[in-house]
């Protein structure tokens, strides 16, 4: 292979140029991913949290664990859909995600479940915190990767246009 295929083949694990979003295992989305990951296992600790607060402990409709395969679930089944119907639809600028990315998108969002139950398990379990200290945590997590996500939105841009620029100087 020559240094000129090679240099058409590689992807670094960092996308920081719009080339490689959604191409390389780390963009800027994957924080998406991490915050779907936390949004989900919220979502289904509710199933759990607000009967316990009704009925009593135990009467939640399904253990935490099931949260977290759930919210697995909602992971793979997001990457299905995100790459068949919205990018079949039109609305996925860029292509499909190659399937390092899909695959490591996959894995953000089981990061955010598994980092929400075990924040649940400390704070609820360990530590013997009502519900509301765990959600706390929860939404503070979320703002915090959001603006993590927005941040490398913003730095993605910044390093494409740096990059398109120096790439025009070279052409010209």
């Amino acid at each position: 292979m020559s240094e000129e295929e090679k240099k058409k083949v590689y992807i670094p694990f960092v996308g920081d140029i719009q080339d490689y979003v959604g191409r390389s295992p780390w963009d800027f989305y994957s924080w998406g991913h991490i915050d779907m990951g936390i949004a989900a296992f919220i979502f289904f600790s509710l199933f759990i949290t607000i009967p316990e607060f009704i009925f009593g402990p135990g009467g939640g409709f399904f253990p935490w664990w099931l949260a977290f395969l759930l919210t697995i679930l909602v992971g793979i089944l997001w990457e299905i859909v995100e790459n068949t119907v919205i990018y079949y639809l039109g609305w996925r600028p860029g292509g499909k995600d190659s399937a390092l990315n899909a695959a490591w998108d996959m894995i953000f969002v089981t990061i955010g479940g598994g980092v929400m139950w075990l924040f649940q398990w400390l704070i609820m379990e360990m530590i013997d915190y009502q519900g509301r200290w765990f959600y706390t945590v929860a939404f503070t997590s979320f703002f915090i990767i959001l603006i993590c996500y927005l941040i490398g939105f913003y730095i993605t841009n910044e390093n494409t246009e740096k990059a398109r620029q120096a790439r025009a100087k070279s052409i010209s």
